[in-house]
């Protein structure tokens, strides 16, 4: 199966948080998206889906921007003040597939 392109802006993340990120991101790819990635794929040949992923730690918090891109269209996900970070991507992937699937 063909893998989104994913474009990562991390601002103020270390090393270790950055690498979670990536890990949890891919995780979510993977599984929670794998039949709803299979669907575009299969819907639209030549697809280029794109995931962009804007992270800012801002004291103790999180601000971030996800962006589902493929086909033309474009799913936006944001939110400010954010706690936890593994919860902000489980977050915007269940969003994404319900929003790709409900199209």
């Amino acid at each position: 199966m063909q893998k989104p392109n994913v474009i990562y802006n991390l601002n103020g993340l270390t090393d270790v948080m950055t690498d979670d990120l990536k890990m949890i991101v891919d995780k979510n790819l993977n599984q929670k998206m794998s039949s709803t990635l299979k669907k575009i794929y299969a819907k639209w040949e030549n697809v280029e889906v794109v995931l962009k992923v804007t992270v800012s730690k801002v004291s103790d918090w999180y601000d971030w921007d996800f962006r589902f891109e493929y086909d033309g269209q474009s799913l936006d996900y944001s939110r400010k003040w954010f706690a936890i970070l593994a919860d902000l991507v489980n977050h915007a992937f269940d969003n994404f597939k319900s929003r790709t699937l409900s199209k």
